[in-house]
């Protein structure tokens, strides 16, 4: 049976494997939202709603057995009707089922693939890393939104400035800057147990291919290795540059994710 859980249970959720739960480690930053949080009784699923506008994660083991996924999918239609579902991220297998027996128009996003650094290396670069304090929200803002084009999940225009002055104030973002123009950016979401999980990277499309990017992703990682983290983000699979990026930082692959969703 599909039932809410607490946050400690959800904390407990039982990974087979160092990668899988790597993969799934968008648990530590979502668990904090106070929506449902549902266990099938053998802890086979895990489903977390990460607020809206954003599709919700389910968390799943291997083998998940036919009655808990079409219980899992019943569940995921009431929810689509009483509290505007806007899509679903997880295993490739179990979102395809779901795909399949949700009664819902969908169109599919972008594949995910998870990667993780234990060791990051450092790469020289012209410029140098600024904390993001000292950049301009508004200038902070239009790169942000080159990385919404990317993503397919574009910044409005009049948002821009709010979604910068958030990056500038985060406590842990920073920018790298050339002859005082702030080229690149990259933020950590978050650090929970031992692991730092990155949100966003992005280089303005006039410097790409200077190696700014690396430089500033390779400082912040090797400096959050060198402090005892594991570091994790989520690639956009069929973007080619972006994962040569982190392959060279440092990153492995731990896993792939998919979703939709719905029209």
């Amino acid at each position: 049976m599909i039932r809410k859980i607490s946050r400690e249970e959800a904390a407990a959720f039982p990974f087979s494997n160092d990668a899988e739960a790597i993969t799934f480690r968008k648990l530590h930053q979502l668990t904090a939202v106070p929506e449902a949080l549902c266990l099938s009784d053998g802890k086979d699923v895990l489903y977390v709603r990460s607020g809206p506008g954003w599709p919700s994660w389910i968390y799943s083991r291997r083998g998940v057995s036919d009655e808990t996924l079409s219980e899992l999918a019943a569940s995921l239609c009431v929810l689509k009707e009483a509290k505007n579902l806007d899509g679903v991220i997880g295993r490739a297998s179990l979102v395809r089922y779901l795909e399949l027996a949700l009664p819902y128009p969908t169109k599919r996003r972008l594949p995910l693939t998870a990667y993780l650094c234990e060791h990051a290396n450092r790469f020289e670069a012209e410029g140098e890393r600024v904390p993001a304090g000292a950049l301009d929200p508004a200038v902070c803002g239009e790169l942000l939104a080159q990385l919404g084009e990317q993503a397919r999940e574009p910044i409005p225009e009049a948002a821009r400035l709010a979604v910068g002055t958030d990056f500038c104030e985060s406590g842990d973002a920073y920018g790298w800057c050339v002859n005082g123009t702030t080229v690149a950016l990259v933020r950590f979401r978050e650090h929970a147990n031992g692991l730092a999980y990155i949100g966003n990277v992005v280089t303005d499309a006039a410097h790409r291919g200077k190696g700014y990017a690396k430089a500033l992703v390779g400082s912040v990682c090797a400096d959050a290795c060198e402090r005892g983290e594991r570091i994790m983000l989520y690639a956009d699979t069929s973007y080619p540059p972006s994962n040569a990026l982190y392959r060279a930082v440092g990153f492995t692959e731990a896993g792939r994710l998919i979703g939709f969703d719905f029209i």
